[in-house]
């Protein structure tokens, strides 16, 4: 169906592909892996118009094709759902189906559309209503409007691109249904993920990119996960948990959550789309909040770290009221904040390493003195806090945004974690990342926490809290159901952030 050939794309003096040849057939699911940085973004960017290869071939159907622009990869029947949804929030999902389609005139007969999307989405396994706005709807809702989106335009290959990065486990369940039913139909569909288990059970193909360049294809069936991890990152990698941090010789301290004890606090805290949440974290833990995106989880954090007063309840600290304090004095006493969107919330694209290093700190020694910042100092600070986390960039002049997705995590966690916090806001710290990148942000989540430190991991990725918390709740319409873990085990919390089985009071 789709055929790229040799295709080579340089920016600068990087080469994002080095030569690339994949091919993807119908009625087949092609997952495309590798580690942050490998090529697979840049590479499915040129299949569907989005950057213009500096050499190779693209041929559809055994036709040469040349596509300058995703409206003519459209043209062709290339349909692409990226990582960050692109859909407008204020209008009806039939309206965002049908924003930018040319068939789409003034003579159109709006019901008739919403019938035939109604229609489509229910061939998918979905139950949708095509006049809702956008904005009231779940993230996994908003994916379906984004793959209804392409098909309606009778997309008969398919991206997706980290697709089950926001979901529940019931809700990858009925995505991957959807999957199989587009291939049952002849389509083809491009898996992109770093979840190997995922990939090894939705995917008939597989082609791993390494440095811009094929390191392996095959059938899914024909290797393993650790083999793929090893094709990746070119080395055996374990996954990190806290057993396997433990078996390593790191002390595994024993959390104490009597509210004597506890470090963070929450009494009652209501803010907007929180209520009544109450916990407590002592030092050594892990308390793990589990949920889909838009139940509250980036309300919780903003409010823990002073980004957000709340409008009724209290956040203690070592037993003392700091409810009223802000963000930078909350930073003094050792609270750090991970955030959920790093290229928007945790970095300036446009600045350099070094700048964003210093971001938190530029007023404090020894970076600045009377209000004047030394930047040789400065340099020297960023550069013994990014060589401890192996931030990978060709200068600490350049700007963050030219570094990988892994690489911008690890300037985040060097910033946040040079002030030795004790208290630690994470949340979906390791979203896109891969294999190497996860596992170095785990072990540094775990070495915070044998120090001592206090750490709420917010996440959508129920595997992640599992392998790496001491206490698990579930987020749920911005009210906090604690759980049983690890005697309530994974069905049982995945049912809970879907909203099922959820105490009357929770609902």
């Amino acid at each position: 169906m789709l055929e790229l050939l040799d295709i080579r794309k340089r920016f600068g003096a990087l080469v994002a592909l080095d030569g690339v040849n994949v091919r993807f057939s119908p009625g087949r699911v092609h997952g495309l892996l590798g580690e942050n940085g490998a090529g697979k973004s840049t590479l499915m960017n040129v299949a569907y118009g989005m950057l213009k290869p500096d050499g190779g071939q693209i041929r559809m159907n055994g036709t040469p094709v040349v596509l300058r622009s995703p409206r003519e990869a459209i043209a062709k029947g290339i349909g692409m759902v990226h990582q960050h949804f692109m859909l407008a929030g204020a209008m009806s999902v039939l309206d965002n189906v049908l924003l930018g389609d040319w068939r789409a005139t003034q003579f159109l007969n709006r019901r008739r559309a919403a019938d035939e999307l109604a229609a489509l989405a229910e061939r998918l396994g979905w139950t949708l209503d095509p006049l809702v706005p956008v904005e009231r709807l779940s993230v996994g809702q908003q994916q379906r409007v984004e793959i209804l989106k392409a098909l309606w335009r009778d997309a008969r290959l398919l991206i997706l691109d980290e697709p089950t990065a926001v979901l529940t486990p019931p809700e990858v369940e009925q995505l991957f249904g959807a999957v199989e039913r587009l291939r049952d139909e002849g389509r083809s569909v491009v898996f992109i993920s770093h979840k190997l288990g995922e990939v090894k059970r939705i995917c008939d193909d597989l082609t791993v990119l390494r440095r811009g360049r094929v390191v392996w294809e095959g059938a899914a069936e024909d290797v393993s996960p650790a083999e793929l991890a090893n094709h990746m990152i070119g080395r055996d990698v374990e996954t990190v948990t806290r057993a396997t941090f433990s078996r390593r010789g790191h002390a595994t301290p024993i959390p104490d959550d009597t509210l004597e004890q506890a470090r963070l606090r929450l009494d009652n805290v209501t803010a907007a789309n929180l209520h009544d949440v109450s916990f407590q974290i002592s030092p050594g833990e892990i308390l793990g909040i589990a949920g889909v995106d838009g139940n509250g989880q980036q309300e919780l954090a903003a409010v823990v770290v002073g980004l957000r007063p709340p409008t009724r309840g209290r956040v203690l600290w070592h037993g003392s009221d700091v409810t009223a304090m802000s963000l930078e004095q909350r930073r003094i006493l050792g609270f750090a904040h991970i955030p959920n969107d790093r290229k928007r919330e945790a970095l300036v694209p446009t600045m350099s390493v070094t700048e964003n290093v210093m971001l938190k700190e530029y007023r404090d020694p020894p970076m600045s003195r009377f209000g004047v910042i030394s930047w040789p100092k400065a340099a020297a600070v960023a550069k013994h806090v990014v060589d401890q986390f192996d931030v990978r960039a060709q200068s600490l002049d350049v700007a963050v945004a030219t570094l990988s997705g892994g690489n911008q995590q690890k300037v985040v966690l060097a910033r946040e974690f040079a002030i030795q916090p004790r208290v630690i806001v994470a949340m979906n710290p390791v979203r896109g990342l891969d294999v190497a990148a996860t596992n170095f942000v785990y072990e540094q989540l775990l070495a915070r926490r044998a120090a001592g430190a206090a750490i709420l991991l917010i996440s959508s990725e129920l595997d992640e809290l599992l392998a790496l918390c001491d206490r698990i709740g579930v987020l749920y319409a911005g009210r906090l159901t604690m759980t049983n873990f690890p005697a309530t085990g994974r069905e049982a919390i995945g049912r809970l952030m879907a909203g099922i089985d959820l105490p009357a009071e929770s609902r």
